[in-house]
């Protein structure tokens, strides 16, 4: 068997739990769906998706019965039956071992945080990225915040002159040699401000900090992000696999999901001592996103 056939086979798995979330859900069954045993299906699941069987379904009916708290008025205990689970009590308490609160407090807070949606294969590519078969992609709401933070503007990889490589690298050599604390402890965020400005129309304007602001210099210019939602994409790999991550998202996630882009700041979180060059390292780029009507 191809790797390639084990991942069809995994989607059409997947397939088969993203229709049945209602319904009680047996690993026996999906492996004899699959053609491999209990054991056998467990850890090819486990290898192409990084999750379990019973994680999975979890967090996808924690996520559904979360957006229902959001857009609509149904009970609690009807949307803990439409998620799958057999009593207000146990939905009560996994949805606070996922979201940190209660349905209640989630419900009157009004913001989506922590939302995981299906995972969705994505051909990767090796000499760029961890061999990563499946992307799930988060939803989270951030509230406004400030940075002190360095800029440049730059013409982005969709441009028809993107210069965005170099000159991004070299303004983190700047925040890099100004920053006076630890690399392997701080994490890096970049800013990336999509708005149309009228005097830089084809152009983006990009800012590059450090979550501990203290170690960076009192004279950088403050950045003020707003808050937003955001669709959270993960990223394994060098940082070239960011380009990959984000095209796949736009072209293949976005227009068949729930959701619409919006102009606003991207981020970019880098995981502590981030290594661009290194196929284990791990980013998230958060894209600022809006529920469709």
């Amino acid at each position: 068997m191809t790797n390639q056939d084990k991942l069809n086979r995994i989607e059409k798995v997947l397939d088969y739990i993203h229709s049945h979330l209602d319904e009680t859900i047996h690993v026996a069954d999906l492996a004899e769906k699959s053609c491999w045993s209990r054991w056998q299906f467990q850890r090819v699941f486990g290898e192409a998706t990084g999750l379990t069987v019973a994680q999975y379904t979890r967090e996808l009916r924690l996520s559904h019965a979360a957006e229902l708290l959001i857009s609509s008025q149904q009970r609690h205990l009807d949307i803990a039956m439409q998620s799958g689970f057999d009593s207000e009590i146990s939905f009560s308490r996994a949805f606070k071992q996922m979201f940190h609160t209660t349905p209640r407090n989630y419900r009157q807070r009004g913001i989506r945080q922590g939302l995981r949606t299906p995972l969705q294969y994505r051909q990767a590519n090796h000499r760029l990225e961890a061999p990563k078969a499946f992307t799930q992609i988060r939803i989270e709401n951030r509230e406004a915040f400030q940075l002190k933070a360095q800029s440049d503007w730059i013409y982005g990889p969709f441009s028809n002159q993107p210069d965005y490589q170099q000159k991004v690298r070299d303004l983190w050599r700047k925040v890099d040699h100004d920053f006076c604390g630890s690399h392997t402890e701080a994490q890096a965020i970049g800013v990336i401000n999509t708005q149309f400005c009228n005097e830089h129309p084809e152009q983006m304007h990009y800012w590059a900090s450090y979550t501990e602001q203290t170690m960076l210099p009192e004279t950088y210019p403050i950045l003020t992000i707003p808050a937003q939602e955001y669709a959270v994409i993960p990223v394994h790999g060098k940082v070239q696999a960011i380009e990959e991550a984000v095209r796949w998202f736009l072209f293949y996630w976005l227009p068949d999901s729930d959701y619409n882009g919006v102009s606003g700041f991207d981020l970019e979180m880098y995981q502590p001592n981030y290594d661009p060059a290194d196929l284990n390292s791990y980013m998230e780029y958060w894209l600022p996103i809006r529920p469709r009507q």
